[in-house]
């Protein structure tokens, strides 16, 4: 009414003011005081996100709501205090026309206190519109009684694009499993997020067979789902999530995942590796809070190292503790995948390996006949003969799911045929690591390399979680000394470790060598780099006879044996190729010898040989290698005069005896020796451990071996020529051409010592018995 007295009138509202007006009279009703909301000036949204609405003032609101002809947006999201008695009335308005078809979004996340009226009245609104495009209820308990139906309708609908489910009481019983199902007939639904429930391996397996069916869905979030590892008499410890994963091979349409705080650990992240190998699709993987450890890490960088992958964005932030495998667990290395295995292949772990190392024998071109040997399956303790799989219509290798495998994998024949292709294959050491290291190894491209960096930087700050990256980085990858500057320049104070861990990665030169001299601090962070990696420095790949004694959780320490263990195949692949004979220690035809684990010799262990052992990233490794390089007799040798030259600067240096052997032992491969210079040579060295080392270094580098006799009549100690034997060989120590006054100390259960028993009996055999004296 306007106007006084007779001049009064009755004037209508505009649907604006009347708005106003009847939430004005609502909230004095109803004794709340008002507030200023967006939709009663005019505005489509109702947002009063973290408000602390009450129920009163949410009525005052449900009451007036009916009056507004288009509302687009409601967020009702943080407002903990809100129950079914205002939530109910408010849905019940939204579900009527016009509001229904102009509604584009409803948030109820965090309301806690909503409850199964709450549930029954969405269910009919999605029933009702068909307009609606996200639907938020995280942290809203549903009744299980309300579940399945509310998971039908977000099913049916025809316009949901987003729906966010997260912990809203899915647990991990059959009716969860057609819950899943029932979401993931959705035509429309683009993000799914059903975080923080509770699902077992029962579940997630189900889930993700009906997964790789949708082809709607592009996000999605199953954050902290995963209830503790599974545990029975078939499937011992098993990540639940493992799985969900290995179905996602069959995936192609996912661009975003995220699977954070769910345990996954080492087993987890290599089924996450190997099932997204061929995922072009997939840009975005969020992990954080899983016990990767470097193991796991590891398979993540070498996932987003992959240039056929789309794999742009990782977030592994809190993932750098755990995940360290137990002794006897097989751990797959991309360089090196040769060793035995034995798989127990319910485990989806295990079959995961398999399927790795079937890539690894595509990727070598080998035929499986090449690459698996000494192949043993059982199934319920009985044997069964064993058929190699076979790829499926999509890529994907097809393996059983049951029953107990056993095989050697092999990549001696794949450094074989690289043997027969490249130009002095069997002379040039440096070139067959440095060959197959690039073949075997990852190199980030530029497309690849600005997520891996970006990640790195992100780290600053956080020790641990720099060296955990770094281990993980260590093994599998090449680097360029560009890619090492710039981590350097990122974190300035882990040059140093950097440097140490990370420069057995880089080819290097002399020009990269003087780069890496600048990149250091200080001399005092030089010289402990320097001590760290005296191994690696040390090492001569053109004349490696020699020992090695190494901590393998050593960054540097690992190159040395990882290189040494790649020598000696293909050290032995060339032995096989020319039909030589095989004098090694246990006849394996390996040039390793006396190894060592933690102080227990490998072959106590049950490992006949290094082929067949894979290669763990701590403890103490101590052994001795002899190469197959021997010179032939047309060599150049040193001039009297140069060699004596060298002599006398040796004797004059003004340094340890070890120190000396270290710098002969680095040049040793330039030039080759006859008898004369090794027995002018003993001469200068006093102490018999000292002689026995420069021996053992230039033994090979001798090319009159017929006059052997110059020098072996230096070691009269018999310790001493034990002490060679056992180094050298029996076989590659015996003195062939003048074995007369020889002594033998055998041990006829060891085969080289039984071959050298054999060759002295032979000789006796052709001369006379009598020439064998004082036998026992």
């Amino acid at each position: 009414e306007v106007g006084l007295g007779p001049n009064r009138q009755q004037k209508v509202l505009p649907p604006l003011a009347s708005c106003k007006q009847r939430y004005l009279q609502e909230c004095d009703f109803r004794k709340q005081p008002p507030r200023a909301l967006g939709f009663l000036m005019g505005e489509k949204t109702l947002n009063v996100k973290g408000k602390d609405f009450v129920d009163g003032e949410l009525l005052a609101m449900a009451a007036t709501i009916g009056d507004v002809q288009i509302l687009e947006e409601v967020n009702l999201s943080d407002n903990s205090l809100l129950t079914d008695r205002s939530l109910v009335q408010l849905l019940r308005q939204l579900s009527r026309e016009p509001l229904v078809s102009a509604l584009r979004r409803l948030c109820m996340g965090n309301c806690v206190r909503a409850g199964s009226y709450t549930i029954d009245a969405t269910v009919g609104l999605l029933k009702a519109g068909s307009a609606l495009r996200v639907l938020d209820l995280s942290h809203v308990t549903i009744p299980v009684r309300f579940q399945l139906p509310l998971c039908q309708a977000v099913g049916r609908h025809q316009a949901l694009e987003t729906v966010n489910l997260a912990e809203t009481g899915l647990q991990h019983h059959e009716l969860t499993k057609d819950c899943l199902r029932a979401l993931l007939c959705s035509r429309t639904v683009r993000l799914l997020d059903i975080g923080w429930n509770s699902f077992n391996s029962a579940v997630f397996k189900s889930f993700g067979g009906q997964l790789v069916q949708n082809v709607a869905l592009r996000s999605l979030r199953v954050a902290n789902c995963a209830t503790s590892a599974d545990t029975c008499s078939a499937e011992d410890t098993i990540p639940p999530l493992s799985l969900f994963l290995e179905q996602l091979a069959y995936d192609k349409t996912l661009t975003s995942l995220d699977i954070s705080m769910n345990r996954c650990d080492f087993r987890t992240a290599l089924i996450c590796e190997d099932a997204l190998d061929t995922h072009n699709k997939l840009k975005e993987l969020i992990m954080q809070h899983n016990p990767l450890g470097p193991f796991g890490l590891r398979s993540i960088l070498r996932l987003v190292c992959r240039e056929h992958t789309g794999l742009q964005i990782f977030d592994t932030e809190g993932c750098y503790l755990g995940g360290v495998p137990r002794e006897g667990m097989p751990v797959y290395s991309f360089t090196n995948p040769g060793g035995k295995y034995d798989l127990q292949l319910w485990r989806p772990y295990h079959r995961t390996m398999l399927r790795m190392l079937y890539k690894a024998m595509e990727y070598f071109a080998l035929s499986p006949e090449e690459a698996f040997d000494k192949v043993s399956y059982t199934v319920r303790s009985q044997a069964v003969p064993w058929k190699h799989g076979s790829k499926d219509s999509i890529g994907v290798w097809q393996v059983p799911f049951e029953g107990e495998l056993s095989a050697v994998f092999n990549v001696q024949n794949a450094i074989l045929s690289r043997l027969s292709s490249a130009v002095n294959a069997e002379s040039d050491a440096t070139g067959f690591l440095q060959g197959f290291y690039d073949l075997a190894r990852f190199k980030p491209s530029v497309r690849k390399v600005i997520p891996l960096f970006a990640r790195w930087a992100d780290l600053g700050g956080d020790a641990k979680a720099q060296e955990v990256f770094m281990n993980a980085l260590s093994k599998d990858f090449n680097l360029s000394l560009s890619h090492l500057q710039h981590m350097c320049e990122a974190c300035r104070d882990m040059t140093p470790d950097l440097i140490w861990r990370l420069l057995p990665l880089v080819e290097m030169n002399e020009a990269a060598s003087f780069r890496i001299g600048h990149m250091f601090n200080t001399m005092t962070d030089f010289i402990t780099v320097h001590k760290k990696m005296v191994h690696f420095t040390s090492l001569n790949i053109e004349n490696p006879t020699g020992r090695y004694h190494l901590d393998l959780a050593n960054c540097s320490d690992f190159a040395v044996a990882e290189r040494m263990f790649l020598l000696d195949r293909w050290e032995a692949a060339i032995d096989r190729k020319h039909d030589r004979k095989d004098v090694s220690a246990c006849m394996n035809m390996s040039h390793v010898r006396n190894e060592k684990y933690q102080g227990r010799s490998l072959q106590i262990a049950g490992i006949h040989s290094v082929a067949e052992w894979m290669l763990p990233e701590q403890g103490e490794l101590v052994f001795d290698y002899v190469s197959n390089q021997r010179p032939s007799r047309k060599e150049a040798v040193l001039s009297e005069g140069l060699w004596e030259t060298i002599l006398i600067e040796l004797y004059q240096a003004e340094c340890e005896p070890e120190d000396k052997i270290a710098a002969l032992r680095s040049l040793s491969h330039t030039f080759y020796l006859q008898s004369t210079h090794v027995r002018a040579m003993m001469g200068y060295f006093k102490r018999p451990q000292e002689r026995v080392e420069v021996m053992v270094t230039f033994y090979m580098r001798i090319v009159d071996m017929h006059n052997a006799k110059l020098f072996r009549v230096r070691f009269e100690d018999r310790e001493e020529v034990r002490g060679l034997q056992q180094r050298l060989g029996y076989a590659s120590f015996f003195p062939f051409l003048q074995p007369e006054n020889a002594q033998f100390e055998l041990d006829l259960s060891i085969p080289d010592q039984r071959l050298c028993a054999c060759m002295f009996v032979q000789l006796a055999i052709k001369e006379k018995y009598a020439n064998l004296r004082d036998y026992g």
